[in-house]
C-alpha cells in the first residue's frame, strides 16, 4: 500500500525524537537512575493500542495538574483543603493542626490514610482529590467526573493532531519536540544557581558501579531501551514507511540512537540539579527521594516545584512539558492503529477521519475503567504486563526473522538497493546473534526473578496475577495463531515444503494492491537496469 511521504526528512527525524524522548526520560528515567545508582504485525498493534489506553490517562493526569498549577496556592502545597485528614502533613515536614476541613472524606479515605499512615500534602492531593482512590481491585467505585472531562479533551486534541496526516502532525511536532528541549535548559540553568543543585548532579554523573552485577539493572536499562525507543513496537516501522524508497536509514537510526540518549542525559541534570536543591534544604540525601514513576511524576515532582520560588510558573512550565511529550509519544502509536488497519483494509484510507475517530472512540470508552476510583490499580496492572516481556519477545522475533529467516544476505541487497551502500558488519553480527541473545538471557532472567504487581502496600489478588498475565499474552497470541493458518494455507505437497515456503518472501510482498509493481518501491532481487528496461 502506498503512504503519504513526509515533506522533508527533518519532518521525519523530529517526530521520532519526539516518539522516542516522551514523558518516559522524566518519569522513568530517573527512577531508574536512583534505584541503579544511576503475526508479529497484528501483535504489535494490540499490545500498542494497549498502551496508549493508559497513556492517555497519564496524559489526562498531566492536564489535571496543569489546570490547577494556575491556582493562586498550589493545592498540593497544604494540608487546609477539603479532600485532607487530620494525618496530613505539609510537604516542608511540619505538621498542619487544621482538621476542621476534612468532615467531607469518604469512610474509603480515612481507611486507607490510617493503613499507610502520614502523608504529605502532595501525596493526599494525587490520592484524595484527584484519585479518590479506592482500597483494591475488588471495589472500583465510581468514575471521577473532573477526568471524565480532561479525557474528552486529550482525545479531541489527538484527533485533531493525527487526523490530516503526517503533512500537518509532521509540522506541528516542531512545537511540541523543540518546546521542551527550551523549558528543561530553562530548568537546568535554573536548578544549577540554586544551593545543594552540585550535590544532585554529582549523584547523577557518578554511578555505582557494583550495581553492575546485578542482573535487574540489566532488565530496567533493557526495558527502558525497548520503551524508550519504541523498538519491536512498530512505530518507527510505520513512520518510517512514510519515507521516500532512497533514504538512508542507517544514518537516521544512528542520529535518533545518540539525540535519545543524550536527551534522557540532558533531562537528567535537570532532573537531579533540582532534587539536590530540595534535598539540601530539608537535610536530606538525594537518594532519599527514591519513588517509582507515577509517583515520581505525581508527588515527588510537585513537592519539588512547591520548594521553588514562583511555584505556579515552575508548575505551568512541568506540567506543560510534560503534556508536549506524552502527546509526541501517543500520536505515533495511534498512527500505528490506523495504518495496521488500512493496511488490512484499504478502503478506510478513504474515510481516514472515520477510522481515526472510530480507533479514538474505543480508546476513550475504555479508559473510562482507569478513571474509576480504582482506576490507578487498572494502570498499573496494564503497566506490569502490557509491555514488556512482549515487547522483548518480539523483539527476539524479528531479530530471527529478518537475521535468519529472510537472511542477512537478502537484506544487504535491499539496503543496497535503497542507497547503494550496505550496512556494516559489525550491525549484522548485532542483530543476528548479540541482540537476540541477549533479549533471550533478558528474558529467561525476568521470569526467574518475576514478582506480583503491587501499588504501594496494596498486594494484587491471585485473580488480577491471571488477568495481568493474559495482558501480556493477549499482544503474542496472534504470532502463532496466524503463522499456523499462513502455514496451513501454503501451497505445497509436505509439511516440510509449505513450512519452507511460509518462511519465505511471496512475490507479492513489494507489490501494489492492484499487483503493479511500485516504481518507487523496494525491490531488492531486481537491479536498477533490469527495472528500468523492463519500463
Amino acid at each position: 500500500m502506498v503512504h503519504e511521504q513526509w515533506r522533508s526528512q527533518v519532518d521525519y527525524i523530529i517526530t521520532l525524537l519526539g516518539y522516542g524522548v516522551g514523558s518516559g526520560a522524566f518519569i522513568r528515567f530517573p527512577f531508574y537512575c536512583m534505584r541503579n545508582g544511576g503475526g508479529m504485525g497484528i501483535g504489535t498493534v494490540i499490545v500498542t493500542w494497549i498502551f496508549v489506553s493508559y497513556y492517555n490517562i497519564i496524559f489526562t493526569w498531566f492536564m489535571y495538574y496543569f489546570y490547577y498549577s494556575f491556582s493562586h496556592n498550589l493545592p498540593w502545597d497544604s494540608c487546609d483543603n477539603a479532600w485532607n485528614t487530620p494525618a496530613c502533613t505539609w510537604n516542608n515536614n511540619a505538621t498542619s493542626n487544621d482538621t476542621t476541613s476534612n468532615t467531607t472524606l469518604t469512610d474509603a479515605e480515612h481507611s486507607f490514610n490510617e493503613t499507610d499512615g502520614r502523608m504529605t500534602a502532595a501525596e493526599e492531593f494525587w490520592k484524595f482529590k484527584m484519585l479518590g482512590v479506592s482500597d483494591g481491585l475488588d471495589n472500583l467505585g465510581g468514575l471521577r467526573w473532573h477526568l471524565v472531562g480532561c479525557l474528552a479533551v486529550t482525545t479531541v486534541l489527538i484527533f485533531l493532531w493525527i487526523f490530516q496526516g503526517i503533512k500537518v502532525s509532521g509540522k506541528l511536532v516542531y512545537i511540541t519536540v523543540i518546546l521542551p528541549y527550551i523549558l528543561i535548559l530553562v530548568f537546568l540553568i535554573r536548578g544549577c544557581l540554586l544551593p545543594g543543585s552540585a550535590e544532585g548532579i554529582h549523584y547523577f554523573i557518578f554511578p555505582k558501579f557494583g550495581k553492575l552485577t546485578d542482573p535487574k539493572v540489566w532488565i530496567h536499562s533493557c526495558r527502558y531501551a525497548l520503551f524508550s525507543m519504541g523498538i519491536a513496537t512498530g512505530c518507527i516501522i510505520t513512520m518510517s514507511g512514510h519515507n521516500r524508497k532512497d533514504n538512508n536509514c542507517f544514518r537516521d537510526a544512528i542520529i535518533i540512537c545518540m539525540m535519545d540518549s543524550l536527551t534522557n542525559v540532558f533531562f537528567g541534570f535537570a532532573f537531579f540539579s533540582v532534587v539536590g536543591h530540595v534535598a539540601f534544604q530539608r537535610g536530606v540525601t538525594v537518594e532519599e527521594f527514591q519513588s517509582s514513576g507515577y509517583d515520581l511524576a505525581f508527588i515527588v515532582y510537585p513537592e519539588v516545584i512547591s520548594a521553588l520560588p514562583l511555584p505556579q510558573l515552575w508548575s505551568v512550565m512541568t506540567f506543560l512539558t510534560f503534556m508536549l511529550l506524552a502527546i509526541d509519544s501517543v500520536a505515533p502509536c495511534v498512527e500505528l492503529t490506523i495504518t495496521g488497519l488500512e493496511d488490512m483494509y484499504p478502503k478506510l484510507m478513504k474515510r481516514r477521519w472515520l477510522i481515526t475517530g472510530a480507533v479514538l472512540l474505543s480508546l476513550f470508552l475504555f479508559g473510562l475503567i482507569y478513571i474509576s476510583q480504582g482506576g490507578i490499580y487498572v494502570v498499573t496492572l496494564m503497566d506490569w504486563y502490557a509491555y514488556f516481556p512482549s515487547t522483548a519477545v518480539f523483539g527476539i522475533l524479528e531479530c530471527i526473522a529478518v537475521g535468519w529467516c529472510y537472511g542477512t544476505k537478502r537484506l544487504q541487497e535491499d539496503i543496497r538497493t535503497m542507497w547503494r551502500k550496505t550496512i556494516p558488519g559489525a550491525m549484522v553480527v548485532s542483530f543476528k546473534f548479540v541482540c537476540p541473545l541477549f533479549l533471550v538471557v533478558i528474558c529467561c532472567y525476568s521470569f526467574y526473578s518475576y514478582r506480583p504487581p503491587k501499588y504501594g502496600d496494596y498486594i494484587y489478588p491471585t485473580w488480577a496475577t491471571a488477568v495481568g498475565w493474559l495482558i501480556s499474552c493477549s499482544s503474542l497470541l496472534p504470532f502463532p495463531i496466524v503463522f499456523i493458518w499462513t502455514v496451513y494455507k501454503t501451497q505445497g505437497a509436505t509439511m516440510k515444503e509449505k513450512l519452507k515456503k511460509s518462511l519465505s518472501p511471496n512475490e507479492y510482498w513489494n507489490q501494489s494492491p492492484q499487483g503493479e509493481e511500485f516504481t518507487e518501491g523496494l525491490q531488492p532481487m531486481v537491479t536498477v537496469e533490469k527495472t528500468s528496461a523492463s519500463q
